[in-house]
Order: C-alpha cells, then structure tokens, then sequence
C-alpha cells in the first residue's frame, strides 16, 4: 500500500508531497511538515524578530501546502516550492506589520574567502545569540532573506534564487554582502 511507504521513510519530499496530494496521505504530510517545521521558523524568526509570530507564519505557511496541495507541481522541487510559500507569508506579514526594505543590489560578481569567513564565524561564536539577532534585523531585506535561506536549510544557491526570484550569483552575492555587514557590525560591537 502506498500510504504505508511514507511511514517506511523511504521516500523523498518530492514523493512525499505528490502522495499527500493526490491521496491526502496525512502521515507524508505530517513527516513533511516535522522536517522543515524548526528551520522555517528560525527563517521566519529573521522577519519578525518574535518567535510567537515566527511559529505562526510556519503554522500559515503549513496550512497554505494544505490547501493547496493539488497546486504542487511534482516537476519542481518540494523544498524550493515550501521555502517560497514560507518567504511570502513572510512577506505578506511585513506587508501588514512594515519594517525597512532596502533597495535592490546590482548583480556584481564577489570574492568569497576562506579568511573572510573564519573571522565571521569566530565573531558569530564568540556574540551571543541576541547581538547575532539584532544585526541580522539591521541588515537590508534581501540580505537577510538570502543569509536566512543560507543559515537554515541545505538549499543550493540555485534553489535560493528560485526562492527569491534571482540568478544563483546574485543569491551568493547577497550572502556575501550579509556576511560582510554582519562581520562589521559584530566587529564594531566588540
């Protein structure tokens, strides 16, 4: 029987979801829903800075793959098509509780170095989590969601630009551009 395949854990999300959707197998909903629940929340947390309203986003977000679910195009990921639905409640969110947006950035290539992100990742541990919160919250819009997206979730830089309606370079410029302001203002904290 194929809802008892989905208890077996020996299928992907992509099947997953194709059987919650076509058979309203709620036990392939329920392991989908505890995969991704915590880091859509921690995702979320970045646009609300209230983990009340974090975890309710996720709750929306969960309930908008409920309802449609017959919607999920099995030809594309299910991870990018949850962290889309996910990144526009996010949004719709902010549409009615405003916080700064930032501008747009141009498409300009980067230098990742290994040295760059030795320091910041000596100055993420050595920050507590509340100073790490709150330079994320000063960061541009979009940095932040790309730092989230890189933060919380195993996705390519691909899938992030999926996401986020941008090339795969620009996702990783965007990160950069976080890491890079999160290394000064963490830096300057000190």
């Amino acid at each position: 029987m194929e809802t008892a395949r989905a208890t077996k854990g020996i299928m992907s999300d992509n099947q997953l979801m194709q059987m919650f959707a076509d058979h309203d197998d709620q036990v392939a909903f329920e392991r989908l829903y505890h995969k991704y629940k915590e880091s859509l929340i921690r995702f979320s947390y970045g646009y609300t800075f209230n983990q009340a309203r974090a975890e309710e986003i996720v709750h929306d977000t969960f309930l908008k793959v409920y309802r449609y679910k017959k919607n999920y195009d099995p030809q594309k990921t299910f991870r990018t098509w949850l962290w889309t639905i996910c990144k526009n409640t996010n949004l719709d969110a902010l549409d009615k509780n405003p916080l700064k947006r930032d501008q747009s950035f141009e498409d300009i290539e980067t230098e990742f170095t290994d040295q760059d992100e030795s320091v910041l990742e000596k100055m993420v541990n050595e920050s507590t989590k509340e100073e790490i919160n709150n330079v994320i919250g000063t960061l541009p819009l979009t940095q932040r969601e790309a730092l989230l997206l890189w933060m919380n979730d195993d996705l390519s830089f691909e899938e992030m630009g999926s996401v986020l309606n941008k090339s795969p370079q620009a996702v990783k410029n965007l990160v950069h551009r976080a890491k890079l302001g999160m290394k000064t203002k963490l830096g300057g904290s000190k």
